[in-house]
């Protein structure tokens, strides 16, 4: 049976490898170049932007759980950011990043995580999760669709290189 527990500091080379991991799939088709730039900077742009450092969180209502399998290895993350959100009028539950290891995926293991989100938002007292999913992830929004998530908005990119 898999075990959800609190991020520990010995967790941040399996977590930054499969958030790197994550990222580079999100990006779709982009340069090698960009990639480089992605597993040179990811590390900064993590602690920087987002307040998570190998020691964890920094940000008050963020939170990062571990999902590990029977064996005790890490097989998965939930990184959750509670914030203000004007559009709802409420407390919002941000599902900021998750993932499970590629060995590990259609395991149940996303669903199992994402159940874990809805019992911290209840818990808290928030009434909405909000996330964000890469074009590109049928997976990921297969799940979601499948949890009662609606899509809200979309985002569009177009590439100018050598413009």
């Amino acid at each position: 049976m898999p075990n959800i527990r609190p991020y520990a500091p010995r967790d941040w080379p399996h977590f930054l490898e499969l958030e790197l991991e994550t990222q580079l799939e999100a990006l779709g088709d982009s340069t090698e170049e960009e990639r480089k730039t992605l597993r040179e900077r990811l590390p900064a742009l993590l602690d920087v932007r987002k307040g998570m450092a190998r020691s964890g969180p920094r940000t008050p209502g963020v939170q990062l759980w571990v999902l590990e399998n029977e064996r005790g290895e890490f097989i998965g993350h939930l990184w959750l950011s509670e914030r203000d959100d004007a559009v709802h009028g409420t407390r919002t539950l941000q599902v900021t990043s998750m993932g499970v290891v590629r060995a590990e995926r259609g395991k149940g293991y996303g669903r199992l995580l994402m159940q874990k989100a809805e019992q911290e938002g209840r818990a808290r007292g928030i009434e909405v999760i909000e996330l964000e999913v890469a074009g590109n992830n049928r997976r990921a929004r297969d799940l979601y669709k499948d949890l009662g998530y609606e899509t809200v908005r979309r985002t569009m990119l177009k590439r100018l290189r050598g413009v």
